[in-house]
């Protein structure tokens, strides 16, 4: 998050305005201060900043990648933590995408592949198909390895005010990361996500 004063999410000004593009981050910081204005912000990050500088907001929340791809980290006030604010669903994983007949590519490229990252990402995957869930649902997941063997997910669905938030988390062994994936969507559906995803389409079409 970049905000004028230098300041937290935590320590901004009482109905203070932040811009972001993204639904989930919307719903989240919400949840966090039901008291903050979350205005639509669009455009590359050149252009949110100038918003920024307008006058006509007191902070706006970008991607981190995009500030240090162009040595702009500096102007962060907050990497606003996972418990405020889950990414989405693959965030920041790069991949290559091949025809599924190609065999010979997939050989040449598989050295490239990152088996820990690949199996995280998965299981973000499988929770995420699970729940039906797409660029215009409030869906925020993170992934991380529990060394020597285990993986833990956790994952949250909110509705668009963020009034409401499901928020869970299960680990399991690597090599069982798609089992992970549906038993935690499973386990946020029976929570009350089924209720809010499904308003949540509703609104939305």
């Amino acid at each position: 998050m970049i905000s004028k004063n230098n300041q937290c999410l935590k320590d901004l000004p009482q109905n203070a305005v932040i811009g972001t593009s993204s639904l989930r981050r919307r719903a989240q910081i919400l949840a966090f201060r039901q008291d903050l204005k979350v205005v639509d912000l669009r455009g590359n990050l050149d252009t949110r900043l100038k918003k920024l500088d307008s006058g006509d907001l007191d902070a706006i929340v970008v991607a981190r990648a995009g500030l240090l791809r162009f040595s702009l980290s500096e102007k962060a006030s907050e990497i606003i933590p996972y418990d405020i604010m889950l990414p989405a669903v693959g965030q920041g994983a790069l991949c290559i995408e091949i025809r599924d007949i190609d065999d010979e590519v997939k050989e040449i490229i598989s050295i490239l592949n990152h088996h820990e990252t690949m199996c995280e990402v998965k299981t973000e995957r499988v929770l995420l198909a699970k729940l039906q869930g797409g660029c215009q649902v409030p869906i925020g997941a993170h992934t991380e390895i529990v060394f020597p063997v285990n993986l833990k997910l956790e994952a949250v669905v909110c509705s668009l005010d963020g009034t409401t938030i499901i928020r869970d988390s299960i680990e399991g062994k690597i090599d069982d990361f798609a089992d992970i994936g549906y038993e935690l969507a499973y386990k946020l559906l029976r929570m009350g996500g089924d209720t809010i995803l499904e308003e949540i389409r509703k609104s939305l079409a």
